[in-house]
C-alpha cells in the first residue's frame, strides 16, 4: 500500500524544517515498503508497510551500520523518528572529512612536491620569519573566525608547537606537521569546514616563499 498524500507531504515538510534540500531525497513506494532515499550518501530509511498500523523498519546514516527501530503503532509516533534521522544525516553532511581535506590541499600544493624541494633544516633566520607569520596569523585569526577565548588558546598552543618544530623539522616535515596542526585544531574547536580549509590556506600562504616551487597554485 502507499502512504497517503498528507504524509508524504509531512515527510517533504520535515526536510525542509531540518534546512536540507528535499531535491537531495527521494521518496520510493511499493506494495510492502516505503523508503527515504539520501541521494548525495547512502543514507535512507526504510518503512515496512505490510501491516497497517504498524510502522517499523531501518535506517542508515552515513557510512554507519544499519539500524533498527522500534514499531510504532500509529504515524505520529513514526514521523519523530524519520526527523530525527533527518538530522542525523544533516550532522553527518557537516562533518569535514579531514583526511580527505588533507589530501584535497597536499594536491593543491601539485604532484611531486616532496621532490621539488630538499627536506633541509630552516636557517636561523627563517625561523624567526616562520615565527613572526604565525604569530601574526594568530592575531589575524581572533578577529577573523570570532575565537573564543579558550579557542585562542587552543591556537596559539598549536602555533607554539610549529615555532618550535621548525627548529628541529626539515622543512618538508615540517609542511606535513603544518597541515595536520591546523586541521587538528579545526577539529578540536568544531569549525566549519570552509573557516578549516580557510585557516589553513591563510597558514600556507604565510610560509608560501619557502616552497615557492610548490606554492604557485595556490589562490
Amino acid at each position: 500500500m502507499s502512504l497517503e498524500k498528507w504524509k508524504r507531504n509531512e515527510i517533504y515538510q520535515a526536510i525542509v524544517e531540518e534546512e536540507l534540500d528535499p531535491r537531495d531525497f527521494r521518496l520510493e513506494e511499493s506494495e510492502d515498503e516505503m523508503r527515504i532515499n539520501h541521494l548525495r550518501s547512502p543514507s535512507y530509511f526504510l518503512v515496512d508497510l505490510k501491516h497497517p498500523g504498524h510502522y517499523v523498519g531501518t535506517y542508515l546514516v552515513g557510512d554507519s551500520v544499519v539500524w533498527p527501530y522500534p514499531t510504532s503503532s500509529a504515524w505520529q509516533y513514526l514521523m519523530p523518528r524519520i526527523s530525527r534521522w533527518l538530522s542525523e544525516v544533516k550532522r553527518e553532511l557537516e562533518i569535514p572529512d579531514l583526511w580527505a581535506e588533507l589530501q584535497a590541499e597536499e594536491n593543491l600544493l601539485g604532484a611531486g612536491a616532496e621532490e621539488a624541494i630538499e627536506n633541509t633544516p630552516f636557517t636561523p633566520d627563517e625561523q624567526a620569519e616562520i615565527a613572526g607569520r604565525l604569530y601574526e596569523l594568530t592575531d589575524q585569526a581572533r578577529n577573523t573566525y570570532s575565537l573564543s577565548d579558550a579557542q585562542m588558546r587552543a591556537l596559539e598552543a598549536k602555533i607554539d608547537y610549529l615555532v618550535e618544530a621548525s627548529a628541529r623539522m626539515g622543512r618538508i616535515d615540517w609542511l606535513n606537521v603544518v597541515a595536520g596542526a591546523m586541521f587538528s585544531y579545526a577539529w578540536d574547536v568544531a569549525m566549519s569546514p570552509d573557516s578549516a580549509r580557510s585557516l589553513l590556506l591563510s597558514t600556507l600562504q604565510g610560509i608560501a616563499h619557502f616552497y615557492a616551487q610548490s606554492f604557485m597554485a595556490l589562490p
